[in-house]
């Protein structure tokens, strides 16, 4: 059984996916160091570095399958080593001596470095793909519920008419954002390591650029100008950027799950019949994917946190603060997925009840529109004497639970030069959105235009 809560069976769909775990499952792990002294392997033959027959064996004999995987576990808890077990199996199942050949010129951090990076590449795009997909559909609801006029909201109380539009355009700007942020990590952080045991390539002779370059290429990383073993900004970067990401999410969560709350209940996650929300509630419908989306925030945070400390290595090679990156990047990329996954589900099946928005706007029985009729009235008296005068009767009608329209032609000074035709009108919430639906669909255009102007280059 399972002592860690990304691979229990009673609680990992709640912090992981099944292509994260398989993404970093031990045997995938274990694939992606066969796959770099195959490729080395590989390298090292092209340049006359070591005999053809010896490549072609190792690359032939490099699939995880061909291990015995509970010996290496017992020789790892034996020797306290996690590569050398490895190295020691795959050269037991090289024929005709050919695995003295494996890792010529190499060292662990090498090959560890370079593994993770495979794994943290491949979740990394998995990610991407989601998060590109929940772009998609923000730009489908914004799009929808571009005049779908509901309550805005600051500091917890209503404040002025919105569209739902304008709401879910704000999420759709960040995550674009987020995208760029993802895209532009790409460029720099997906590289391989192959210098040696201090980063001088003194193990691979004087063809060591060479044989580090060639290598990585083949793996599918970009090549570094230096050697990483303590310079671990990358993965720091990485683990940032999917923890704004996580956190964008996570505010989305937030916000939806408050509107799915029974007292407004105006947007509701997805229901698929047959959910729990209770064992001993059976009404209750509980936001929990949205829920979820703000722990995994918290999580991937504290996970990148931790990730962090590895920036302060020393010297040349630093088992100490390395090794943290070995539980802490894998963990904020797993989190981080099940956070782009989460939201890409919530955003696809998301349900709204626009009758109910609109009822909303009539709790405050007109309060609402307080800022139109004060720079209406400001026209005549100037808008700081009107700002004390419709205050005064804004708090009157809170005391009294009074109508506003009926409270502001009570007073003289708005009865003369107002009508209450003027102030309904002004107190119908559709006619004060401001530029919601404008700024909905000029949101929607720079993403596309965006993206479109990507995809031509």
């Amino acid at each position: 059984m399972a002592c860690n809560m990304l691979d229990s069976m009673l609680y990992r769909n709640s912090y992981s996916t099944p292509k994260m775990r398989e993404i970093f499952d031990d045997v995938a792990m274990i694939q992606n160091i066969l796959d770099i002294e195959a490729a080395l392997a590989e390298t090292q033959a092209e340049m006359g570095l070591i005999p053809k027959e010896a490549a072609e064996e190792i690359a032939k004999k490099a699939k995880a399958e061909n291990l015995d995987i509970p010996r290496i576990e017992s020789e790892i808890k034996r020797i306290g080593h996690s590569l050398v077990p490895i190295l020691k199996e795959f050269q037991r199942v090289c024929d005709n001596n050919l695995g003295e050949y494996v890792h010529m010129g190499a060292t662990t951090q090498d090959i560890i470095d370079t593994a993770f990076m495979l794994s943290i590449k491949r979740g990394y795009e998995v990610i991407l793909a989601d998060m590109r997909e929940t772009e998609q559909n923000l730009i489908a609801l914004v799009e929808k519920y571009r005049d779908t006029i509901m309550p805005g909201r600051s500091h917890t109380q209503q404040a002025l008419p919105i569209t739902f539009g304008y709401k879910v355009a704000v999420w759709a700007s960040e995550v674009h954002r987020n995208i760029e942020r993802m895209e532009e990590c790409q460029k720099r952080c997906f590289v391989g390591e192959m210098s040696g045991a201090v980063g001088s390539m003194a193990g691979f002779g004087p063809q060591g650029l060479e044989v580090c370059a060639r290598t990585i290429k083949r793996l599918g990383l970009d090549v570094p100008d230096v050697a990483w073993h303590v310079s671990r900004d990358r993965i720091s970067e990485i683990c940032m950027t999917l923890a704004m990401m996580a956190y964008t999410n996570g505010k989305i969560g937030n916000e939806l799950a408050n509107l799915q709350k029974t007292e407004l209940s105006e947007a509701f996650e997805g229901f698929v019949p047959g959910s729990v929300g209770s064992s001993t509630m059976p009404h209750k419908r509980n936001p929990n994917k949205l829920e979820s989306l703000q722990m995994l925030a918290k999580l991937t945070k504290a996970a990148m946190d931790a990730n962090m400390e590895s920036m302060m290595c020393e010297n040349e090679r630093d088992g100490a603060l390395w090794k943290i990156e070995w539980k802490a990047a894998p963990e904020v990329v797993i989190l981080a997925g099940s956070s782009a996954n989460n939201v890409k589900v919530v955003t696809a099946h998301l349900e709204v009840d626009a009758a109910k928005m609109r009822a909303d706007l009539d709790i405050l029985k007109g309060l609402m529109q307080s800022e139109g009729i004060m720079l209406e009235l400001g026209k005549y008296v100037g808008k700081q004497t009107a700002h004390g005068i419709v205050y005064q009767i804004c708090m009157d009608t809170f005391e009294k639970k009074a109508d506003f329209c009926d409270m502001l032609m009570k007073n003289e000074t708005v009865a003369a030069h107002m009508t209450r035709e003027q102030v309904q009108k002004i107190l119908a919430p559709e006619g004060y959105v401001g530029l919601c639906g404008e700024i909905c669909d000029q949101v929607v255009a720079h993403i596309r235009s965006d993206n479109e102007a990507k995809a031509k280059a």
